[in-house]
């Protein structure tokens, strides 16, 4: 099967490395960087990426928007704040039909996903969404990684399976595509207050007692804005907020660390992750209902510090004594 990952930065190369390993893929990085395809072609490596790591032989690298044209599936895995750009540049290029599969992490304007904007923007139906907890570094050393596929029909299904034959790489699937794309997001806001709370307190009682609290708290917010509370209980949902929440690899907790030990400040803002961060939590928080605030306590605080209302994070826990049942 022809596949292109679209997109040849960090998660687009791990991706490419982990799917290379079923010999029925012809695996294609698609950059517009030459120098980077240069360097995927000669020298099997992206050191702008992975400094240490090597790729292998079979997989190849291209900047030639005609060779779009050839893949059966299409992995994007660009960020979300720049995918729309990018597909509009070469979208025309796609085979009829192709298959999309949706990487980039986030949600878009007034709370629509990416794979959403991608429809309607670009006429493209056959669309699929895959997330779970995943750092890339660990599936360039071949972890095995659990994803959820959201997905529509029968035929995406036995697609994709038949993609990630005899790799890491192992899914959960559900017909919610919205719900997988809007944990996608929600997971980096509750990943920061796990950070600021770990800084503070560095106490595992206090820690699960939090993320006990996070995880109602998505729960609530899923539920609102379209997702079905199912699949919070999937890869893409308690395992995606637990990965993000508690491992120092995570650039979202990492920001929370920051704030908690007093090292942050404005000048933080000018940093992507951290601008990703703030974007989703003032997002999340303009789209949830007022009457739900209330039972929101992590985002309401996260959303008065960033927003510059209060000046530091105190940790209220009489806020978190009655605890929504889940």
């Amino acid at each position: 099967m022809n596949i292109i990952v679209f997109g040849a930065g960090t998660f687009g190369t791990a991706i490419a490395k982990a799917l290379s390993s079923n010999n029925k893929n012809n695996i294609l990085l698609f950059s517009k960087n030459q120098s980077k395809v240069n360097e995927i072609n000669t020298l099997n490596t992206n050191k702008s990426c992975f400094p240490n790591k090597h790729l292998p032989i079979s997989l190849r690298a291209t900047n030639k928007e005609d060779d779009l044209s050839y893949a059966d599936v299409i992995f994007i895995a660009y960020p979300s704040n720049i995918v729309i750009d990018k597909i509009q540049k070469v979208y025309k290029k796609f085979k009829n039909n192709v298959l999309i599969v949706n990487l980039s992490k986030g949600l878009l304007d007034e709370g629509a996903t990416v794979t959403e904007c991608i429809k309607k923007k670009f006429k493209l139906k056959n669309i699929v969404t895959l997330k779970g907890p995943s750092f890339a570094i660990e599936l360039m050393d071949d972890a095995n990684t659990l994803l959820t596929l959201g997905y529509t029909t029968q035929v995406q299904l036995n697609t994709i399976n038949d993609v990630i034959k005899n790799t890491v790489l192992h899914i959960d699937f559900t017909n919610d595509i919205r719900g997988v794309e809007i944990l996608s997001s929600l997971k980096n806001i509750y990943a920061i207050f796990l950070g600021i709370v770990d800084a503070k307190y560095n106490s595992s009682n206090t820690r699960f007692m939090i993320l006990t609290k996070a995880f109602s708290e998505v729960r609530l917010i899923l539920k609102e804005l379209g997702g079905s509370e199912s699949t919070l209980f999937l890869s893409c949902g308690f395992g995606d907020l637990c990965l993000t929440s508690l491992n120092d690899l995570s650039r979202n907790r990492t920001l929370g660390l920051l704030i908690g030990k007093e090292f942050y400040n404005e000048d933080y803002k000018s940093n992507s992750v951290i601008l990703e961060g703030l974007n989703s939590i003032k997002m999340v928080y303009q789209l949830v209902d007022r009457k739900t605030i209330v039972e929101l306590p992590i985002l309401a605080k996260l959303f008065d510090y960033f927003s510059g209302k209060i000046k530091e994070i105190e940790v209220n826990f009489n806020d978190f004594s009655d605890l929504n049942s889940i």
